[in-house]
């Protein structure tokens, strides 16, 4: 015999989602076709030989036909009979207000009756009361202690609760560890409130970013043990995180398989970036041989599944011929989706191509408009090869002090030239690049 799970409580999320589920009901009460407790014609009153489980079971009934004012009149005496679960629902009924008036106080008068007879989730309905002020002072600490007691009795939601004061700090410092460590015992325990999935799942973005943080800063151990939480809260970013540390030998000894175990378990739970990373150690034959075809399915995998940021990198493996046979026109499909996505590098590549005509007819102007647009967009190569085209006259007039004006931007925008650019760069900046 189950109680009346309706009175969903547990976290406070740090918003009002769960404060919503009392704001709908503050209007209800008894409908003219709800008859309470007191009203009810003496012909229809239970008969006093019913059993404790016969008039919980009546009430149950009735409460499942929406008579809330039969419910609670059968609730009422199994309680007085000493049902523990009537006596909880009849708690659940007045912070409702189904079939009486609704009333905070009485609601928390019957959760305490309830949690004087072990009844855990009663204990944590106390907490939460606590924790938002309903029918009592709002107390933290109280709302805590509430808490603590319906974990001690192993109830998932006061695990939860516990962990998400700490995740808010209310009551508490602010510990992401500690909301961690209980949140993980309530995913232990096999919760699936969707409120209190949400709070975790922000909990482990949290402490994925806490990661990276710690990353910045070359804490790679304290990066390593925020990952490690967050992957344990289900959160993929931070497996991904921790194969990135293995590959690297940040902060751990360096380990191919271990950093291709966890790219892998990130990947099986659809993180398209672990996906990419995959394909990155095929490509460079990091801990398995070599393979630009693997690397290749992996990367279009990554795009198939919504990863527009290795599109234009797939259209670079079909321009040079890797994992793939050379294909000019393959090239141009894929830089055109990643420049339509924004990706300058791409926009550049498309003015390549159109420059020298792979895949498409040669046209200069085309190639300075894609230079243009990818310059325009803090793409360095772009302003190298706008200057690039005043000095060879590729769609822009032959002028070397135009050329000169460029090459300064890509430069000073941080532009590697190659031994045959730097050619040009020493001839027509002169000095002025040797100082450079």
């Amino acid at each position: 015999m189950k109680k009346i799970m309706l009175f969903v409580l547990a976290l406070c999320l740090c918003f009002t989602a769960i404060g919503a589920a009392f704001a709908e009901t503050a209007a209800a009460g008894a409908t003219e076709t709800e008859t309470s407790a007191a009203e009810a014609p003496a012909e229809e009153a239970p008969k006093a030989e019913m059993t404790a489980e016969e008039l919980y079971q009546a009430g149950s009934e009735a409460f499942d036909a929406k008579d809330y004012g039969k419910a609670m009149e059968y609730f009422l005496l199994a309680a007085d009979q000493g049902d523990g679960e009537a006596v909880f629902n009849i708690a659940v009924m007045y912070i409702r207000g189904y079939g009486v008036e609704q009333d905070y106080g009485k609601a928390f008068e019957y959760f305490q009756k309830a949690a004087d007879q072990g009844d855990a989730t009663a204990l944590n309905n106390l907490g939460y009361m606590y924790e938002e002020g309903l029918g009592v002072e709002q107390d933290y600490a109280r709302a805590l202690e509430y808490y603590r007691q319906s974990a001690d009795l192993n109830d998932v939601y006061g695990n939860a609760s516990i962990g998400d004061m700490y995740r808010c700090g209310k009551g508490v410092e602010q510990d992401l560890i500690k909301a961690a460590e209980y949140f993980k015992k309530a995913l232990e325990q096999g919760i699936d409130a969707p409120e209190i999935l949400q709070a975790v799942n922000e909990l482990a973005v949290s402490l994925r970013q806490a990661g990276l943080d710690a990353f910045d800063t070359e804490d790679y151990g304290k990066a390593m043990e925020y990952y490690q939480l967050a992957a344990d809260l289900g959160n993929a970013e931070g497996l991904r995180g921790i194969g990135y540390l293995y590959q690297y030998g940040l902060g751990v000894e360096k380990s191919y398989d271990k950093a291709l175990e966890y790219y892998q378990l990130a990947a099986d739970q659809g993180d398209t970036g672990a996906i990419v990373n995959i394909g990155a150690t095929y490509e460079d034959g990091f801990g398995v041989e070599q393979d630009y075809g693997k690397a290749l399915e992996y990367y279009q995998k990554a795009a198939d599944m919504g990863d527009t940021d290795i599109l234009g990198y797939i259209g670079y493996l079909y321009n040079m011929g890797l994992g793939a046979e050379q294909d000019y026109g393959k090239a141009m499909e894929y830089y055109q989706k990643a420049a339509d996505q924004g990706d300058a590098t791409a926009l550049n590549n498309l003015g390549y191509m159109y420059e020298e005509g792979l895949g498409v007819e040669q046209d200069y102007a085309k190639a300075v408009e894609y230079y243009t647009l990818a310059a325009e967009q803090g793409e360095p190569a772009g302003w190298f090869d706008l200057g690039e085209c005043c000095y060879e006259g590729h769609g822009l007039e032959k002028d070397l002090d135009k050329a000169a004006e460029y090459y300064r931007k890509a430069l000073d925008a941080g532009y590697e030239p190659d031994e045959e650019e730097q050619a040009h760069l020493k001839e027509v900046l002169g000095d002025e690049y040797q100082q450079k």
